[in-house]
């Protein structure tokens, strides 16, 4: 069973890989949202955290270092959200359940649903993972110097090309980490837009209480990891995988999403590993009950 499930699950991941590199099947809407446009938000983000470093990280950075000391264990655990690592993986253990799931004793409704739930943990893997990725290469060629550098370098030191921890601030890892996670999440979890969103900006905002980056990093890197995800989520819908545009260019969830949660349930239900499906209590026939109340009647 287990290597039957490994064989299908082999087949499974090769498909969603085709069709992930495959050509788009539809082009992007004349009316795309602005704002959901990763160009945009690359361009906003960069022209406040370019106001913002000239204006606010200094007198910020000199705060930083005053900041309570009382406060800093509980700064440093809301910063430790930031790598990512519980997001990265609950998806990825999801995905490789859903992969493995064994396809061959589920009906067609319940396979459909096991590859939407793959594609959505996919799409959160590779959100967080490529976001961090890609803003990692980005500070590195940077090169700015850390706040802890303060005293010695001030606050606009650039090395670039220096690839080391000292010179690797701008833009912020943990933040385009957390700004990815934050918008893959609401846009797989639309409603539960409101409580990712503050996670997302409080563990931003950490990053300075623990003196780690200057607010223009966290604003960049928030804008780096929100325009990743935007970009993937559009590379997904291009492909009608997991998501679609609505009349108004905007992305929302495809069709097939809506029924996510209840075919997750089922499909947990209905795993052999899981234990035994529960027999329904035998239900008596109606006709039998019929013939029963007759001779009741009869004998009475």
């Amino acid at each position: 069973m287990l290597g039957r499930s490994a064989d299908t699950g082999r087949r499974r991941m090769a498909g969603g890989l085709r069709c992930f590199f495959n050509t788009p099947t539809i082009k992007p809407p004349a009316n795309r949202a602005f704002l959901e446009r990763p160009i945009v938000i690359i361009a906003i983000f960069l022209a406040l955290s370019l106001l913002v470093m000239w204006t606010a990280d200094y007198p910020l950075g000199i705060w930083m270092k005053s900041f309570p000391a009382q406060l800093r264990g509980t700064a440093r655990w809301i910063s430790s959200l930031g790598t990512g690592l519980l997001v990265l993986s609950f998806s990825g253990a999801l995905l490789i359940f859903a992969i493995l799931a064994p396809a061959h004793k589920l009906r067609k409704s319940m396979r459909t649903g096991a590859d939407l739930i793959a594609t959505a943990a996919a799409f959160v893997f590779l959100a967080v993972a490529g976001g961090g990725i890609v803003d990692s290469l980005a500070k590195n060629i940077i090169g700015r110097a850390r706040p802890e550098l303060l005293d010695m370098n001030g606050a606009f030191f650039f090395r670039p090309f220096a690839f080391h921890a000292d010179f690797a601030s701008f833009p912020s890892g943990h933040s385009a980490t957390a700004g990815a996670m934050a918008m893959s999440l609401a846009l797989v979890f639309p409603r539960l837009r409101p409580v990712f969103m503050p996670i997302g900006i409080l563990i931003c905002l950490s990053r300075q209480w623990v003196g780690a980056h200057w607010a223009s990093d966290t604003l960049m890197g928030w804008g780096v990891g929100v325009a990743f995800a935007l970009w993937l989520a559009h590379a997904f819908a291009r492909r009608r995988l997991l998501f679609a545009y609505d009349s108004n260019g905007r992305l929302c969830p495809g069709e097939q999403y809506k029924a996510v949660l209840a075919v997750l349930r089922a499909l947990i239900r209905r795993m052999p590993f899981i234990g035994k499906k529960t027999l329904p209590a035998a239900k008596s026939c109606p006709a039998q009950a019929g013939l029963a109340s007759r001779a009741f009647e009869i004998r009475s």
